[in-house]
């Protein structure tokens, strides 16, 4: 009698009711803060239902069912399957937990079909949501009221390995954020990235602006302890930057750190309080600057002294030289006495052994005789020895502030020892004398005087029926003229 009733059943069920139920997300879901979990929650689905036998009376019993989850209503492939189960019905109810893979369950549409003592009943269903939970389905948009700082409308929490949120697209887009007044999409971190990108074969992050404003930047970036800006290629161009219409502008390849291709200028480097351009190279070019309309590089410097707008501790390689001021050379006081501004120097040695530079140093000392052929030129300055230690040229922390902070050009005199910036072309002014060998006019050719430290106009001897200077004394030209006086006038110095 039990087989037969067994049968009847089996073969006679055509309704097994109620949906199955999964875990939905509200639309306004606010949590005050991240609240740490020791467990994660089950992937599990719990479905129920309710089995008659054909006249109608609810079984009672333990039964065997199986449950299979589909892709398709009809056919398709089998997606999960729990195998057999011993189920407990009363009174035709029954209620079992389906451990489902959660990847399955991921937007698309599922059917359950169910295997009562052997047999497949049909139709499969269909596993529907809860009403809320329709809001995470493919094309749903969660929406909610104004939250904030520390709300989610949607949120995700995963062990310290795990992913809190993972969207993933064969053909479209991963995850798109939108705002009308506020960020598209923020990310944040306290020991790791805000944010991280990757591509295979396209862009890792691509930004656009289409504001009008001057300020409506492609990329935003700040920093309060690192780089600003960090950018690596194992091939390529660690950052390129392209401003303006390009075309015919040379276009460099390679391993460069920092390339610059603008219609107007490649590379604008400006610092308030530090360095406005730092470029270093293993083998080749620290910086390059190239340009087919204007200027390569541009160095800007907001310090009162103008030092300096560009600096480099190695040489300098140009076609051309354009300079509207003096070319001028540190040197070292060797001598007895101090140097001051004007002061005319002579060659008096080399250090060789300084150390806290990146090379020997020319001595010199103030002149002491007329017409000297060791003239070296007209001290501009005291020099801050530190402004070429190399120490100082690390763009870290602790260098840039020192660096910043440094008074490069002291005003007063160079005691013995100390360091002056000497000029060695170009205009300069200098203490200048008319008491010893007369007045002295604009174009008159100078060299040291009588008086320590002082021009006077250079001696004159003559050689085949022609007036001409001793060789090597000459150091400069006048170009204010002096009169039986001594005063500080400008010559333009020319070391002959």
């Amino acid at each position: 009698m039990k087989t037969r009733t067994l049968s009847i059943i089996v073969t006679s069920i055509t309704v097994v009711l109620l949906a199955a139920g999964v875990a939905g997300a509200t639309s306004n879901w606010t949590l005050p803060s991240p609240i740490p979990l020791t467990a994660a929650v089950s992937s599990g689905i719990s479905y129920q239902g309710r089995l008659f036998d054909s006249g109608g009376t609810p079984l009672n019993g333990t039964y065997s069912l199986r449950f299979v989850v589909y892709d398709k209503a009809v056919a398709g492939s089998a997606l999960w399957d729990s195998g057999n189960l011993n189920v407990t019905i009363d009174d035709g109810l029954f209620n079992v937990k389906l451990g489902i893979d959660q990847t399955d369950v991921n937007g698309q549409a599922l059917w359950l079909s169910i295997i009562v003592q052997g047999q497949t009943l049909s139709p499969r269903q269909e596993i529907l949501p809860a009403p809320y939970a329709l809001s995470l389905r493919p094309g749903a948009d969660i929406v909610g009221d104004s939250i904030g700082a520390n709300d989610a409308t949607l949120a995700g929490y995963a062990p310290a390995t795990g992913t809190a949120l993972y969207a993933d697209a064969n053909g479209g887009t991963g995850l798109v954020g939108d705002s009308e007044n506020s960020y598209g999409i923020w990310g944040s971190s306290n020991n790791s990235w805000g944010g991280y990108f990757t591509s295979d074969g396209g862009y890792g992050i691509r930004v656009d602006t289409n504001g009008t404003d001057h300020y409506d930047h492609g990329a935003y970036v700040t920093s309060t302890g690192g780089y600003g800006v960090y950018a690596t290629s194992a091939q390529n161009q660690g950052v390129r930057g392209e401003a303006g219409n390009v075309s015919g502008i040379s276009q460099p390849l390679g391993t460069v750190g920092v390339v610059g291709i603008g219609q107007s200028r490649g590379m604008y480097g400006a610092s308030g309080n530090g360095i406005g351009t730092y470029g270093t190279s293993q083998g080749n070019y620290g910086v390059w600057g190239q340009s087919n309309t204007y200027r390569g590089v541009t160095g800007r410097t907001s310090r009162v002294d103008n030092n300096y707008g560009f600096y480099t501790p190695d040489n300098l390689f140009a076609a051309n030289v354009n300079i509207s001021g003096a070319v001028m050379a540190v040197m070292q006081n060797s001598g007895d006495e101090s140097l001051s501004p004007g002061d005319v120097v002579i060659f008096s040695g080399m250090n060789t052994s300084i150390t806290g530079v990146d090379g020997p140093l020319v001595q010199v000392s103030k002149a002491n005789q007329a017409n000297s052929t060791a003239v070296a030129g007209v001290v501009f300055s005291r020099f801050n020895i530190d402004a070429i230690n190399p120490d100082l040229e690390l763009p870290d922390g602790s260098a840039s502030e020192k660096s910043a902070n440094l008074d490069v050009t002291p005003a007063g005199s160079a005691p013995p020892n100390d360091y002056v910036l000497v000029v060695v072309q170009g205009p300069a002014q200098v203490k200048a004398s008319a008491l010893g060998s007369g007045d002295i006019q604009p174009g008159d050719l100078l060299s040291t005087g009588s008086t320590a430290g002082l021009a006077e106009k250079a001696a004159a001897v003559t050689t085949n029926g022609i007036e001409v200077a001793p060789p090597g004394t000459i150091f400069a030209k006048a170009l204010e003229p002096v009169t039986g006086k001594e005063e500080m006038i400008y010559v333009y110095v020319t070391l002959q």
